[in-house]
Formats: structure tokens, sequence, C-alpha cells
């Protein structure tokens, strides 16, 4: 009866610790870097983040130099819940754009949702708003 009542208990404690290791994994913060890339000096450059999860979703993407210096002068936000999309998850998309010359890459830290269902990209514009390279997150 002692044995059974061990592996009982031993059974309940390893599903609740892999139930609270997903869980952390998922919150798991996931860093997105794209490539640099040369900023024209009348344009700017443009980060787009997207990401759907069965999680929600947080995401942070800032617009970098070749120092790691925060150039971000602008960006938008938006946000569908589970309940609210035609399949069922999270959706997120995160833009973040700079004026500065020295603007040379895109960073998003991402929670709540793989590598696999994240997509960065860095467009560098011209100053006539003329897109004249996109890079994609690594």
């Amino acid at each position: 009866m002692e044995g059974t009542t061990v592996r009982k208990t031993g059974s309940a404690g390893a599903a609740i610790g892999f139930a609270l290791m997903m869980s952390s994994l998922a919150q798991a913060a996931v860093t997105v870097t794209t490539p640099a890339v040369a900023a024209d000096p009348d344009g700017y450059v443009y980060c787009k983040v997207v990401a759907a999860s069965r999680t929600a979703i947080g995401i942070v993407a800032t617009i970098r130099t070749a120092e790691s210096a925060d150039v971000t002068e602008f960006g938008s936000s938006w946000r569908v819940s589970r309940q609210a999309s035609d399949d069922g998850l999270y959706h997120a998309e995160e833009t973040s754009g700079s004026f500065n010359d020295a603007a040379q890459y895109c960073q998003a830290q991402i929670t709540g949702a793989r590598r696999r269902d994240v997509q960065v990209t860095l467009t560098v514009f011209d100053a006539n708003g003329q897109p004249i390279t996109t890079v994609e997150g690594q």
C-alpha cells in the first residue's frame, strides 16, 4: 500500500513540475536581432515584429546603433486576443522606427511566443518613403 501511495504522489509531482516548466518556457523572452543595415541619410528605418501564440504575447522592439544605443523615435502596437481571432490564437504586431542616421538594426524581445512563431523585419526607406532594402531577423 505504501509503494502505491508513493508512486501516485511521485507521478502527481512530476506532472505538476512539467506543467510549471512548460509555463515558464512559454513566458521566457525570445530575443531576435536583424542584421545591420545602412540607414539612408534623409530617410528612416522601420522595424516590424509579428507573432502568434496560444498564450498572450508581449513585444518590445527597438532600433539600435552599432554601439547598441537605443535610437527608437516612433512606433505602434496591435494585439488580438484568442477570443477575437478566427484561429483561436493570440496575435501581436509591434513596430518601431527611427530617422537617426546612425540606426543600424532592430532588436526585439518577445514573451509568450516561440521563436518559430515570430517574424522580424527591418526596412530602410529613402527620403521619398520608398523602401530601399529589407532584412529579416535571425
